[in-house]
């Protein structure tokens, strides 16, 4: 009985969120390009003309023109633009260098950078203007110029000129769209258009990404590492190396130091983090009273000895090892360790008591800073440097006092003046511990990131996100994101967050949803006015082919379940809950339920096995990915329920489908796939019958 509750519960939440979650359900609708909802302030005028950028006899009087002094990236967006017009029209634009071309008084060109002609056109595209990543598209007499701050914003320019003038739309590697111009020719639009991004610095990060940086620079993503296209893809991120868990490790390093200074360290000789260690803060911040500056020669600071003392030593091997040799780079972290160990010394735990966990690492950042910031100022007065803190397991929260006005609203005050961090800080808040079925700004469901988000701002102007959409112990269960991340993305934005690290799975392919997800963000990441679902349906559209529907159902079915779960066990989607290995959040119900939605995309996708059978294939492959988990729920959790040639079917779903997705892990990070396959294989078919 309690089963078949749960089952009609499920069900009819699944019916009311079909209707709700999406705009619209028609897989089989005219499937239009993307367009922005709103210009959010920016002048974006596009207006149609007679002028034709390829004839409808395959011939063009238009050449992309590169600057005098142009970039890899220049060069690439070129090579972009001529590709996908070629895809549209069947014409290739032909490529000409200024300072190999007289062009005269010529200008029937798309011109990409500062060229003759843009010069002489007149238009800014300053970075006070468009900020780093922003640019212009401007029709100037026969030309359209695409301009920008830096070579990123040529990238996008281009890319975004390609969207407006023949329907492109970069959805995933394997699913690029333009329109068909093939015999009708294209119209060249008169562009008066500029754009730039909500936040600064943006990376989906997960296999996909990380492994493609081309495929991130189409999402308009600049986290990538720039080398590794040879500089092509713009100029990738500000941040400088120091990104991650560095501070003990990198800048002091362990190794290094600890023989003549143990002190510096808590966690190492004998510790459980003994590869792993924390600093003390309170030792780096009170050292710099006992030992002199010196002249910042290199002589001791990188020794053994370090006689200049903690403090000194660290911030001499900041700025001489990072900040000095990164020169394109703008934010350096001081990061943590990734654990929870914190120093015990007695001035460490008189510190605490006074100023929190967090106040005692911000008052070190603030210090660094002050340092770094002379430093700047005597240098290179020109550069934007800033450091980040890692707010971050054990310094997550801030370091503020909660209370109340007369009116009854919550008030956050810093616990010290000395807390309030210096305006080259930023704070990088990763709230790994929050429910991301959530806002985030959720007082009742997520008390804690409410308190911290508040709190932070509080005490600080400049923020970075690094947030989760992946549950580490669960790869390949679906993580319901989905379900707050407008809101979040909102509340990033208007906190004044400049860069936001999404972070999913680094090293296998499989998470569900995870390719529809990495587009939608990069979207809003961009706007983030655009609404999530609304994207979210367009793409399912194009990537899922007709089984689109079936997709649109699974994920409000997911959304209704993932609710019942949080009312009947309190899940409440965890960066490490593992829910995908715990069977009571996932009853047979939920298995046939989901195998009948399976049944009609599959269905839908019939008539294209003879027809077409290459799309047939591409999008069952999709399909079968989604299709992931719940089979291993039925193998798992209730094979003794089901036929055993059923079951070996579904084991070959699963092999097939990891080999053909790179899929390498399972669940935790540590899992192999391939090992969970064989003991699939072993229990329910031998692999030969496969």
């Amino acid at each position: 009985m309690k089963n078949a509750i749960k089952k009609i519960v499920c069900t009819l939440l699944a019916v009311i969120l079909s209707v709700s979650v999406f705009s619209c359900g028609n897989g089989n609708k005219e499937q239009t390009p993307y367009v922005p909802d709103k210009a959010n302030g920016r002048n974006q005028t596009i207006t149609d003309t007679d002028v034709f950028l390829t004839e409808p006899d395959g011939t063009t009087d238009y050449a992309i023109l590169l600057p005098a002094e142009f970039t890899p990236t220049h060069s690439y967006a070129a090579s972009e633009i001529q590709q996908r017009v070629y895809d549209a029209s069947n014409v290739m634009l032909p490529v000409v260098y200024e300072s190999e071309t007289d062009i005269g008084d010529n200008t029937k060109f798309i011109s990409l950078g500062a060229t003759s002609i843009a010069d002489a056109s007149g238009i800014t595209y300053t970075r006070g203007d468009l900020t780093r990543n922003g640019f212009r598209i401007e029709s100037y007499k026969d030309a359209v110029l695409i301009v920008a701050p830096n070579t990123s914003g040529i990238l996008y320019g281009s890319y975004r000129f390609l969207e407006e003038q023949i329907d492109y739309m970069y959805y995933a590697p394997t699913e690029v769209r333009t329109g068909d111009f093939k015999t009708t020719g294209i119209k060249l639009k008169n562009f008066k258009y500029e754009d730039w991004p909500d936040f600064l610095n943006r990376y989906v990060y997960n296999y996909d990404t990380l492994q493609d940086p081309q495929n991130a620079a189409r999402l308009y993503n600049n986290g990538y590492d720039a080398t590794a296209g040879g500089g092509k893809y713009g100029e990738g991120t500000w941040w400088a190396s120091l990104h991650d868990q560095s501070l003990a490790l990198q800048i002091i390093p362990y190794d290094v130091y600890r023989a003549s200074h143990p002190d510096w360290y808590v966690g190492g000789v004998g510790g459980s983090a003994a590869t792993n260690p924390q600093i003390c803060y309170t030792k780096a911040l009170y050292s710099k009273d006992e030992y002199e500056k010196g002249d910042w020669s290199e002589a001791g600071y990188n020794s053994a000895s370090a006689p200049h003392g903690m403090f000194w030593t660290f911030v001499y091997n900041l700025i001489n090892n990072y900040i000095a040799v990164e020169t394109d780079k703008s934010f350096f972290q001081l990061g943590m360790s990734d654990n929870t160990v914190f120093c015990s010394c007695d001035q460490c735990t008189a510190d605490v008591k006074k100023y929190g966990r967090s106040g005692v690492a911000l008052r070190f950042a603030n210090a660094v800073a002050d340092e770094v910031e002379k430093w700047r100022q005597e240098n290179c007065p020109e550069r934007e440097i800033y450091l980040t803190m890692f707010a971050y397991l054990s310094i997550v929260d801030p370091p503020t006092v909660k209370t109340t006005d007369e009116n009854g609203k919550p008030v956050w005050t810093p616990v010290d003046p000395s807390v309030v961090a210096r305006d080259n800080i930023v704070i990088r808040y990763a709230p790994i511990g929050d429910y991301y079925m959530f806002s985030l700004l959720d007082e009742k469901e997520n008390p804690n990131s409410y308190n911290a988000i508040n709190g932070w701002k509080t005490v600080a102007k400049n923020f970075a996100v690094w947030d989760y959409r992946v549950d580490f112990a669960s790869i390949n269960a679906p993580f319901p994101q989905w379900m707050s991340a407008q809101d979040n993305i909102r509340i990033y934005r208007d906190m004044g967050v400049t860069d936001v690290f999404h972070q999913g799975c680094r090293t296998s392919g499989g998470t569900p949803f995870i390719t529809m997800d990495n587009w939608v963000r990069s979207r809003m990441l961009w706007d983030a006015d655009q609404e999530y679902f609304k994207l979210a349906d367009k793409f399912i559209d194009v990537y899922y082919g007709k089984a689109g529907d079936a997709i649109r159902e699974y994920i409000a079915f997911l959304t209704a379940h993932y609710k019942w779960a949080n009312v009947e066990f309190g899940y409440k989607a965890h960066s490490h809950f593992a829910v995908g290995k715990k069977k009571k959040y996932f009853p047979v119900e939920f298995v046939k339920e989901t195998e009948k939605i399976f049944a009609k995309g599959y269905a839908a996708l019939l008539p294209l096995e003879k027809s077409a059978q290459d799309e047939y294939e591409k999008y069952k492959t999709r399909l079968d990915v989604e299709s992931l988990f719940y089979r291993y729920c039925k193998l798992a959790f209730h094979h003794y329920l089901f036929d055993r040639q059923e079951l070996y079917k579904d084991v070959k779903v699963i092999r097939e489908t990891g080999r053909k997705k790179d899929i390498r892990v399972w669940f935790d990070t540590f899992d192999s796939f391939y090992s969970v396959c064989d003991i699939f294989s072993l229990q329910f078919g031998d692999e030969g019958d496969l």
